[in-house]
This record gives structure tokens, sequence and C-alpha cells, in this order.
């Protein structure tokens, strides 16, 4: 993996792994067009919509999505 990408990048890549999805799997499941090269690539900006579906399908808190925490989850069932 590029590790001059921005840490939102590389996290977002890892999630994709750590759940075994192909790239477009990972973008069907996120409800993104296509696949997810682009992002991974650091072609395309992570969106809200995106960011907003790792928390949502995921429990991936954001701040640690962007190297601001070190708590990779969230319980949202609870909120």
């Amino acid at each position: 993996m590029k590790t001059d990408l921005p840490i939102e990048i590389r996290r977002f890549k890892q999630i994709r792994e750590e759940h075994n999805f192909t790239q477009s799997e990972f973008a069907e499941v996120l409800s993104i067009k296509n696949s997810t090269s682009d992002i991974e690539r650091g072609k395309t900006k992570l969106s809200g919509h995106v960011v907003m579906m790792l928390l949502k399908v995921f429990e991936v808190n954001p701040l640690w999505l962007y190297g601001e925490s070190f708590q990779k989850r969230l319980d949202v069932h609870h909120i």
C-alpha cells in the first residue's frame, strides 16, 4: 500500500480488506457508483456520504478514519 496517500485513504482500504470485499463489492455496500479504486488511488476524496456509510454500516469512527482518534469503532446502535 502506498504510504504517501492520506491516512483516511489508507484506513478506508484497510476497512475494505478487513471485510474481504473487492473494490466493486465495497462500492455497492457503500452506495458508490462503479468501484472504490479512484478513492483508493487518491484521485477522489472521501465524500460525507461515504464517511456516513462507513459509520452506519461498519461503525467506523470518522475521527479514527482521519487519524484524530485511536478508537476505531463507535457503537451507533445505541445513539
